[in-house]
């Protein structure tokens, strides 16, 4: 873990698969790494860990995790308590490409999607018509 500092903090993970996963922000800007006892859960729930609090990301398709390193498009929802979510947000993330999405210079990623793109590294998020949320 960098502390932003000269100094740098090993921290160890856990030794088997937990049942609920943990996605974190702070992986992708390379602040930390998330082993995969944690990245792939027992089941297809996720802790994500973003810029100023705790979410979650669900499947109700148990058997995603069965067969995790299959590309594949499957439905992830997300639930953001702190934001007063009333809406579903379902996300349909297509695993299947070989690169991320091109980019324009001017276009804004949203947080979670890089919290995704820790586990499923090309991945394409579909916002299915909810506005992402920057």
């Amino acid at each position: 873990l960098a502390s932003g500092g000269s100094t740098n903090h090993l921290l160890r993970g856990i030794p088997t698969q937990n049942d609920v996963g943990f996605l974190s922000l702070f992986e992708h800007y390379g602040s930390c790494v998330v082993g995969s006892n944690y990245k792939d859960p027992v089941l297809p729930i996720w802790v994500v860990c973003s810029e100023s609090h705790f979410t979650v990301l669900f499947s109700l398709q148990r058997e995603l995790q069965k067969d995790w390193l299959r590309k594949q498009k499957f439905d992830l929802y997300y639930y953001d308590g702190l934001a007063g979510q009333d809406d579903m947000i379902q996300l349909t993330i297509d695993s299947t490409r070989e690169e991320p999405p091109p980019l324009t210079e001017s276009e804004l990623i949203p947080p979670l999607e890089l919290c995704i793109r820790t586990k499923w590294k090309s991945a394409a998020v579909n916002w299915n018509k909810t506005e992402p949320i920057l």
